[in-house]
């Protein structure tokens, strides 16, 4: 079963394929590729999740149905609900230094308590300073606080928090879903998924300077591959 999971913020949604039938292989997906002259977070924005999904289908040559939708904003409700300490701050664990677009703000290696306000520009989308798309795992880092609520500890939980993921998200997964998603997660433990960036770090270039915009993309260098029809180049 594959899996979409959008964080959505606009046209600088992102996408995260959950592919449980290919050893839970993880696709970080950037909302800057281009199919032909519309970005896929622009082609997000303007159609109905089911075109979109045919769409994105087409575009990287997979099955994907079933879908799972966690805007910024109820992402950062559902921190503040299950995740805030007395201080209303949460610490999060700084993989690198880096400078968040959105305010400006230094963020330094290693653990740091974050507001609400600074969770925001930690995980909202950009390129980092040094050309990276490590905002996939800061967005994780948010994402994580949901995936809580739904697979772990135990398959038990999934029915017992469905009431309330459906407060915070949109879905068409049904509670089999839920179940199998658990399971295969489940069954992996502790360990962490494969992880496939797209595009992949050397396979593309940026505009200008910080903050930079995707420019071009060598597809034949990436393991998933956009459909050779839908190119720009």
């Amino acid at each position: 079963m594959k899996v979409l999971f959008i964080f959505e913020d606009g046209i600088f949604s992102t996408f995260f394929v959950y592919d449980l039938q290919d050893n839970g292989t993880l696709w970080r997906i950037c909302p800057e590729i281009k199919l032909h002259n519309i970005t896929l977070g622009e082609l997000y924005v303007k159609n109905s999740i089911t075109d979109f999904l045919k769409y994105f289908s087409v575009a990287f040559s997979q099955n994907v149905t079933k879908y799972f939708i966690l805007t910024k904003k109820e992402g950062l409700a559902a921190v503040k609900e299950a995740g805030l300490g007395a201080d209303g701050l949460l610490t999060i664990t700084v993989e690198k230094d880096f400078t968040a677009l959105k305010n400006g703000q230094k963020f330094l290696l290693g653990p740091q308590k974050l507001s609400l306000a600074e969770i925001d520009a930690y995980s909202s989308y950009q390129i980092d300073d040094d050309q990276s798309f490590d905002v996939f795992t800061r967005q994780e880092d948010l994402i994580r606080f949901m995936k809580w609520k739904t697979v772990t500890p135990s398959l038990s939980a999934i029915t017992q928090n469905l009431g309330t993921v459906k407060e915070h998200t949109k879905s068409n997964l049904g509670l089999r879903d839920m179940l199998k998603l658990g399971t295969g997660y489940l069954a992996k433990g502790n360990a962490r998924m494969k992880k496939i960036t797209v595009p992949a770090a050397g396979t593309y270039s940026v505009t200008g300077n910080f903050p930079y915009q995707l420019d071009k993309v060598n597809w034949d260098k990436n393991s998933i591959q956009l459909h050779p029809d839908l190119r720009s180049d």
